[in-house]
């Protein structure tokens, strides 16, 4: 626990397609995150539920220091629900954003939707959030079999797809039509869906082209190679005046 105690968080935009302002923002960890993943899976529940209720607390401690409350933006924070009962997390997040002065009405509860989920503690953190109106995302999403169960149980402001299936579509047509599938249930519903920002031109317009309009993060597509220009290693002109400077 004490090595956790550095956990920095960073901002990642969200945005619309063709807009330069984000409509939302998510607390992502910057430092470690690999570690504190480690660390969290190994833990026992109470020093899990104090590591949770630090990340908590570093997420809105961010946004307010980023003043996004006064932007109007959404705050997309990821909430552990292995680590604790969802009343007890949502405890710690309310805490939090009184502790920071962040209004309720701008938190968006991002729960895990991948297939390593734990399934019951997913939904029972649902259930308690949409009892406190509170909005909720669904991150890590494939279109697996957990993720669908608790996409059926409930209307989430927004779907956040898993990197693995969301990114170069360009290179997979199949993986394409999978994302399209999944973006006319999200119509239905009204949910926005989410992708990594590409940053290739060939995977941005397969993105856009499969009805992908929401990207988050800040991929920039990979500056074009040139080809570089031969020089030649023995120039004339200079070897002229060398020799001349010799000869002298």
């Amino acid at each position: 626990m004490r090595d956790m105690a550095d956990i920095r968080i960073g901002l990642e935009p969200i945005a619309t397609h063709g807009t330069r302002e984000p409509f939302a923002w998510r607390a992502a960890i910057l430092s470690r995150p690999q570690a504190f993943h480690t660390a969290d899976a190994i833990l026992l529940a109470p020093d899990r539920l104090a590591l949770e209720a630090l990340r908590l607390d570093r997420a809105l401690e961010a946004a307010a220091a980023a003043d996004l409350a006064d932007s109007g933006c959404l705050l997309v924070v990821p909430v552990n629900a292995r680590a604790g009962a969802p009343d007890r997390l949502l405890c710690l997040l309310f805490r939090a954003a009184l502790r920071h002065g962040y209004p309720f009405e701008q938190l968006v509860i991002e729960v895990h939707a991948d297939e390593d989920a734990d399934h019951a503690a997913a939904t029972a953190l649902i259930r308690a959030c949409a009892d406190r109106g509170l909005m909720v995302a669904l991150a890590g999403f494939a279109a697996g079999p957990l993720g669908l169960r608790l996409l059926a149980h409930c209307s989430p402001r927004l779907i956040r797809l898993d990197p693995g299936f969301a990114r170069r579509l360009d290179a997979a047509p199949a993986r394409a039509r999978m994302v399209e599938g999944v973006l006319r249930i999200a119509r239905g519903m009204g949910v926005a869906v989410v992708a990594p920002a590409p940053t290739l031109d060939t995977e941005r317009d397969a993105a856009l082209a499969s009805g992908l309009r929401h990207f988050h993060g800040r991929g920039e597509p990979a500056p074009r190679r040139t080809r570089p220009v031969a020089r030649p290693v023995w120039n004339a002109a200079v070897a002229n005046h060398r020799a001349t400077r010799l000869s002298a």
